[in-house]
């Protein structure tokens, strides 16, 4: 708490100027500005420790519930999940450069550099960032400091490229290589046809992702269309190869997408069009994977079936005060993981079987084995859900030139859970921007949202 007192305390005595780029160089078309910002986040919740869940494995031994996959989602560990209050607070200080070589060519580079304190690194949330896309170039690091490695007391500096790409356009060309987002689709809340980096309607930090190394190309047709060709290369067979054509037809912008995504053909398209005052919108995604995996409890593996992923929304801005905007949007996906069973519940369907032995079991022992899950369980899928079918709401109201309050109701119908997530925003200074929310869950364990902690949030930003 201390830190974060002093975090508000610096960014209130230094945001009283109004942010703006400052000028590094300039040279004819040559220029070189560069911006910032400091962010300080903290969260509260409830978690478990990696750690912890694994002691508890331990202590289940003689016993082989917790070692045979198929007995795995019985196992008594998982009752130890989330019953730990955790918190983290982190303080980033983002610097972008903006480099313009020639009217022609550009560049951008953006580095982060953090201070995490508290420990946020659950169970839960590793299992998450496992089936994140992974970046190609590894350009980043931490620092556990000051030897605060204890349970609950962890503190690491890290610094990471956000961004850090070149761009070259001309009338009909425009090329970027390097890290950077490059964000498909047209949903609101989900984005199923985005298979490099979605972002989740609950993550605290919507307006951040974690790009993607690649090289974007367009090349423009006439007007508003053009061809776009993406290449994510990987390590190992989990290239991203992807088409998009995006074009206007009687005023509906329309798009239709073909890839390979982590061995799994994909094929989709999505439409936007003005209905009366409102925006429509359709995003429909078919994938037809052909990797295997080896879901708990069955004798051998087996391939993902070939699924439908569709989203319909509409939202509209009224007349109310100083004005209401409102969303309403539907998520039906064909590739859900379901609610699990046993102990594990909804975490069941992370895990899957291995013929591997972990260190330690005895040789006695017959596989298979759980190990944790892959991306071969999800295809290509960045948005992984366990129900079929949701239904997003959105309200957004300015209360005046410097609050702002939004809420955001997600309900799962097939395991009949819902999550609530309030957030109010505040701007007292041109440079400067405070946000506090929660995020509140109800319905059983084994649903969408049931199982979820409920979580409280700050978020503080000071423009530079």
């Amino acid at each position: 708490m201390r830190q974060l007192l002093g975090a508000l305390a610096l960014l209130w005595l230094v945001g009283a100027a109004p942010a703006q780029a400052r000028e590094l160089l300039r040279r004819g078309d040559l220029s070189l500005d560069v911006t910032g910002s400091v962010r300080e986040i903290v969260v509260f919740t409830q978690g478990t420790e990696q750690g912890r869940f694994e002691e508890r494995l331990l202590e289940t031994l003689p016993s082989t519930t917790c070692v045979r996959a198929a007995s795995f989602a019985d196992c008594p560990a998982f009752d130890a999940l989330g019953r730990r209050d955790v918190w983290q607070s982190l303080t980033r200080v983002r610097t972008r450069f903006d480099l313009q070589a020639t009217p022609q060519v550009s560049a951008v580079v953006t580095w982060d550099h953090e201070l995490l304190a508290g420990i946020l690194d659950t169970f839960e949330g590793s299992l998450g960032r496992s089936l994140a896309t992974e970046a190609f170039f590894d350009l980043g690091g931490d620092v556990d400091l000051f030897g605060l490695q204890e349970e609950g007391h962890r503190m690491r500096w890290r610094h990471v490229l956000y961004r850090g790409y070149v761009k070259v356009e001309t009338d009909r060309i425009d090329l970027v290589a390097g890290r950077q987002r490059i964000p498909w689709g047209v949903g609101r809340l989900w984005n199923p046809i985005d298979r490099f980096n979605a972002i989740p309607p609950l993550a605290i930090e919507g307006d951040q992702s974690p790009g993607i190394d690649a090289l974007d190309l367009k090349i423009r047709a006439s007007g508003f269309s053009y061809l776009e060709l993406a290449w994510a290369p990987a390590d190992g067979p989990n290239d991203l190869y992807a088409a998009r054509w995006h074009g206007v037809l009687h005023d509906i912008d329309y798009s239709l997408v073909a890839g390979f995504f982590e061995e799994a053909w994909t094929f989709g398209g999505d439409l936007a069009a003005n209905v009366g005052g409102a925006a429509a919108r359709l995003e429909l995604v078919y994938a037809d994977p052909s990797r295997k995996f080896w879901p708990l409890g069955t004798p051998e593996p087996r391939e993902v079936p070939a699924y439908v992923q569709v989203v319909a929304s509409i939202d509209y801005n009224l007349d109310v005060g100083t004005g209401l905007y409102v969303l309403l949007e539907h998520f039906y996906n064909g590739n859900a993981t379901g609610f699990g069973s046993g102990n594990a519940g909804g975490l069941e369907p992370f895990f899957e079987s291995t013929s591997q032995a972990p260190p330690g079991t005895p040789a006695f022992l017959a596989g298979p084995f759980p190990t944790a899950g892959s991306t071969d369980r999800f295809a290509g899928n960045r948005v992984v859900t366990a129900a079929k079918h949701q239904t997003g709401f959105q309200g957004s109201y300015d209360v005046n030139a410097v609050v702002s309050a939004s809420l955001l109701v997600l309900y799962d119908w097939n395991g009949t859970s819902a999550a609530f997530f309030p957030s109010v925003t505040a701007t007292p200074l041109d440079s400067l921007e405070v946000t506090l929310g929660a995020q509140l869950f109800a319905g059983s364990k084994r649903s969408q949202y049931g199982a979820a902690e409920r979580l409280f949030f700050l978020v503080a930003e000071w423009f530079f």
